[in-house]
């Protein structure tokens, strides 16, 4: 099973472009309004008929047993795959998780758990998975058997790793946050709300008709984000019900670029 990846892609100019194309902003707001629309799923069944229904999509039509392992025993791949299916999932890196060793897991809770499953992980073979191919119940289900193998809930990380480790350089982050990123087209040039780039008449009416306005990025008694671990999640998970969607074009090593830059403008720099 070939992993599901996009292209590595990171602006290489020097500059930074404050002209938003139309494209961009389009896909952008598309993807924003799509997301703030949605709601998120449901808690899944914590009972043993949950956790059965579960186990039986893991090893069947979920495919997740592929790489992680029949009943997610990592190393113990179904035995109807092919060898070249074998040397595949050997050399893929990163390595599919084990699911069994709850320290080496980096997702703390569901709803987490629950985007993964139906996102897919950029750079990883994690694939997004249509509601054709496994419904949010499904994907309920599964998480009820994760949790079931697991044995324990990891508890919810409130602190970064190492003070900040979770920050790259603020000048890639600066050219991302105007570019790639697409952030200043809701939340301003270089964070100032009232500052956006160019863009049709109808998509800053749609972006001030949001129910929930985006963030000063400057002003840091309004911002909901503890630190760098809750900022790292927001950029790469988005949050459901607003206009802040996963952004899965950015690499985990583009967020951190990004935290970098964040802080500078939450200091009053630029």
């Amino acid at each position: 099973m070939p992993p599901f990846l996009l292209p590595a892609v990171r602006p290489g100019r020097t500059r930074i472009v404050l002209t938003a194309s139309l494209c961009l902003a389009i896909s952008v707001m598309a993807g924003s309004l799509l997301w703030a629309d949605s709601s998120s799923p449901a808690k899944p069944g914590n009972g043993p008929q949950d956790a059965e229904q579960g186990r039986v999509i893991f090893n069947g039509k979920g495919l997740c047993s592929t790489c992680h392992g029949v009943d997610g025993h990592k190393g113990q791949l179904p035995p109807h795959l092919t060898q070249h299916i074998r040397d595949n999932i050997a050399h893929l890196d990163p390595a599919p998780a084990d699911l069994r060793q709850t320290t080496a897991l980096t997702l703390t809770t569901d709803k987490q758990r629950f985007e993964i499953i139906r996102h897919g992980h950029l750079r990883t073979a994690m694939y997004p998975l249509s509601k054709e191919t496994l419904s949010d119940e499904d994907i309920l289900a599964l998480l009820s058997y994760l949790a079931s193998i697991r044995g324990t809930v990891l508890p919810p990380a409130s602190q970064p790793p190492s003070g900040s480790s979770l920050r790259g350089d603020a000048s890639s982050g600066r050219q991302l946050y105007h570019e790639l990123g697409g952030c200043a087209i809701c939340h301003g040039i270089d964070g100032h709300l009232q500052s956006r780039p160019p863009m049709p008449a109808d998509l800053v009416a749609r972006l001030n008709a949001l129910p929930h306005p985006p963030a000063n990025l400057r002003d840091p008694s309004t911002l909901t984000s503890q630190n760098d671990e809750d900022r790292y999640r927001s950029i790469k998970l988005g949050h459901p019900g607003t206009a802040m969607y996963p952004k899965n074009l950015l690499r985990d090593e583009d967020i951190r670029d990004l935290i970098a830059y964040l802080t500078l403008l939450r200091e009053g720099g630029r």
